[in-house]
């Protein structure tokens, strides 16, 4: 198998990013369903209404209703939309016993209710995933999203990530806000932006031996020569500061060098899959030079590797 048998690949024809401003305001104040989405919204979870703004913007120009409902598809990637629900709920019951718990919001215990809800509001029926693998949820959604397309599941499918802050966060900055991208089939009669996706899993005990880190160099370059047939003007790497992550950071810089400019995108670690998505997102936008790269790079091994080519 080669690099190139394990990139996904789709084209983007919509994309929607609702993330706080900066600086922030001064009452932190940065987002208010009542005026992005108006009545009936109040007992959702904040992730679930960052995501549901995040499509209305993917969608704004799109016509979905030209494919059948079963034929569009959603996947979303998130690491704490419901964190703070369930310390909510878990406080509520110390304190005061189930009986305590509202019934509006309890059935969000479930995280794939908050993309659930997404597909009830735009009649996606054909799918609905949510994944939650750490730090790479996003991409890794993107990258499912395109390989349905590719296999015919779906004609159109909305992927990306959505977090709310994380109480249990530690050392780490919570997220907040949601990145979503609409997507379809790349062929040769679907112009615009493409996206390609891979994925890698390097143990975390192979950076500690010279044969285990060579094979991870290895396996970081053939998965940017599979995503940038193109060498990108940019990569932007979110990487912590584990070993792991460390040993493919230096072999992604290795690959980068004297022909691409990295970024540590990252500085402090994120507690949340969202990041890379924003940096996808930001990366459609007419004004950018093109092609631009994304790497996610963290201490459990999850390696998640992305490139937008808006030619």
């Amino acid at each position: 198998m080669t690099a190139r048998d394990t990139v996904a690949e789709a084209t983007v024809t919509g994309a929607g990013l609702v993330v706080p401003p900066v600086p922030l305001p001064p009452d932190a104040q940065w987002f208010d369903h009542r005026t992005r989405l108006g009545r009936g919204y109040r007992y959702l979870p904040e992730a679930c209404h960052y995501l549901l703004a995040a499509a209305r913007e993917a969608l704004a120009e799109a016509e979905p209703e030209q494919h059948a409902e079963e034929r569009r598809g959603i996947v979303v990637g998130t690491n704490s939309a419901v964190t703070a629900l369930h310390a909510d709920i878990a406080g509520a019951v110390r304190a005061g016993g189930f009986d305590t718990l509202s019934p509006m919001t309890v059935p969000f215990f479930s995280v794939n209710l908050i993309a659930a809800k997404l597909s009830t509001e735009h009649r996606f029926k054909g799918f609905n995933l949510t994944v939650s693998s750490p730090r790479v949820a996003g991409l890794e959604a993107v990258y499912l999203a395109a390989r349905a397309l590719s296999a015919g599941r779906g004609d159109l499918v909305l992927a990306g990530a959505t977090e709310a802050p994380d109480p249990r966060a530690g050392d780490a900055v919570p997220e907040s806000g949601a990145a979503l991208l609409l997507l379809r089939p790349r062929t040769a009669d679907a112009p615009g932006p493409v996206v390609r996706t891979a994925l890698r899993f390097l143990p975390p005990r192979a950076a500690a031996t010279p044969a285990g880190r060579e094979r991870a160099g290895r396996a970081v370059r053939a998965a940017l020569d599979g995503v940038c047939p193109a060498r990108p003007l940019s990569l932007h790497l979110v990487a912590d500061d584990s070993p792991t992550a460390r040993t493919a950071a230096e072999a992604v810089r290795a690959w980068c060098a004297g022909t691409t400019v990295v970024t540590d995108a990252a500085g402090p670690a994120r507690a949340g899959a969202l990041a890379p998505l924003e940096l996808l997102a930001r990366a459609l936008r007419p004004d950018r030079p093109g092609p631009e790269a994304v790497v996610v790079a963290c201490r459990e091994g999850n390696l998640a590797f992305a490139a937008i080519d808006v030619r």
